[in-house]
């Protein structure tokens, strides 16, 4: 049966996943042995760019500290956004069992569609999934466009400009300018755009399936005894007894449900680490960036760029939790889906099965970060957070001054 419903995965997520190999952040699997191993030697290559892009930056940092120069808010927030991608690219490389195992999850054939209900299901997840990552490519895409301009109209006029960082040759004049403009594009784009992003995406992603699954669950449990019909109306008969097909639908369905919490259980070993250092650095990228905002032109550029990084970054945050917080709600609906079905037609033997399932359902599947729960009251958290951080800024300030 469930071989006659095949859901194709969207473009937009096939394009995800090859962001993220062209990257470096996720391995290349294919049966050449030499272009396997040469792949593996980019993506420790590119920590190590990273690695120095980072240090050239905390460098700059240093010499302005040291001089008692004010230090550029978007130098800052550069640091904090390599760092973050740093965390992530090696959790991503000591976590690759992991990631792999995700993979073979979510296309293990349990999770295949068994009825035209499940399909759509499936179908209309797929478009959400392609407007999401629309969405953020887009984002990015603006961005860049909008730091590309911040930087080059920085120089046009301003003729002592040069790029904030340190680099073992004079940026100010345009050869220099252009040439280090042209190293920072290339890794900010490539790694700090559609890289990161796209891994956040891909987190997201898995929540959303998950989330899919246990919307099929619910849907069928609360419908399992819709299509049987008792073949005599003058006696009472047990469903289960006139389809014998139902225990097996049953057993499937707790199957299917273990294999969503295992799924939302390796995703959360996964990226743990990666995670909990994104909700920091998201908090503290925000304050910065509102505190720019605060005495910034409204219609200038930087205004723009830090209201661009908020976007991103509030975006980041959002897609975690909300999707996070949809598999809670989901799994939380388990149990009420089996209440409402036509459970008084079953068999006491199989009403004492469904007793023992729903006694394990009754705990709902959360998504976490350690111990903290990935939910949209964990977003509202990090809102907090960032405002109690801009007006720590802000406070200093104005104690200045």
């Amino acid at each position: 049966m469930a071989e006659c419903f095949k859901v194709k995965t969207g473009r937009m997520d096939a394009l995800r996943h090859r962001v993220l190999v062209w990257a470096g952040i996720y391995k290349f699997h294919t049966d050449n042995y030499y272009l396997g191993v040469c792949h593996d030697v980019y993506r420790a290559l590119v920590i190590v760019m990273i690695i120095l892009f980072t240090i050239q930056h905390i460098i700059y940092i240093y010499l302005c500290a040291i001089r008692e120069d004010d230090i550029p808010w978007d130098v800052v927030i550069v640091v904090i956004s390599t760092i973050n991608v740093i965390i992530k690219l090696v959790t991503v490389h000591i976590h690759s069992k992991e990631i792999d195992e995700i993979h073979v999850l979510i296309k293990a054939p349990i999770f295949e569609p068994t009825c035209t209900e499940d399909e759509t299901i499936l179908k209309k997840t797929e478009k959400q999934i392609n407007m999401l990552l629309k969405i953020v490519y887009i984002d990015v895409t603006v961005l860049n466009i909008t730091w590309d301009i911040y930087k080059i109209g920085q120089r046009m006029t301003n003729e002592s400009a040069f790029i904030e960082s340190y680099f073992p040759f004079n940026t100010n004049p345009w050869p220099g300018y252009l040439l280090a403009f042209l190293y920072e594009w290339w890794i900010i784009i490539i790694w700090l755009g559609y890289g990161l992003l796209s891994l956040d995406c891909s987190i997201a992603i898995y929540y959303t399936r998950a989330a899919t699954q246990l919307k099929i669950v619910n849907y069928h449990l609360e419908h399992m005894f819709d299509n049987v019909k008792v073949q005599s109306q003058k006696r009472f008969q047990y469903k289960d007894l006139v389809d014998r097909s139902l225990n097996l639908k049953f057993i499937h369905f707790v199957q299917r449900y273990q294999n969503i919490q295992r799924l939302i259980n390796t995703v959360n070993i996964a990226f743990s680490e990666g995670t909990a250092f994104q909700f920091f650095s998201a908090t503290v990228g925000i304050g910065f960036c509102l505190y720019k905002m605060t005495y910034t032109e409204l219609f200038s550029v930087e205004f723009q760029l830090a209201f661009g990084l908020v976007l991103i970054y509030q975006m980041q945050n959002f897609m975690y939790c909300y999707f996070g917080n949809k598999v809670e709600s989901e799994s939380d609906r388990v149990c009420t889906s089996m209440y409402f079905s036509d459970w008084p037609s079953a068999s006491p033997r199989f009403r004492r099965q469904m007793l023992i399932a729903m006694a394990r359902w009754a705990r709902p599947i959360t998504p976490r970060v350690s111990i903290v729960p990935v939910t949209m009251a964990t977003f509202d958290s990090i809102l907090r957070h960032s405002y109690t951080f801009y007006t720590i800024m802000k406070s200093r300030n104005m104690t200045k001054n």
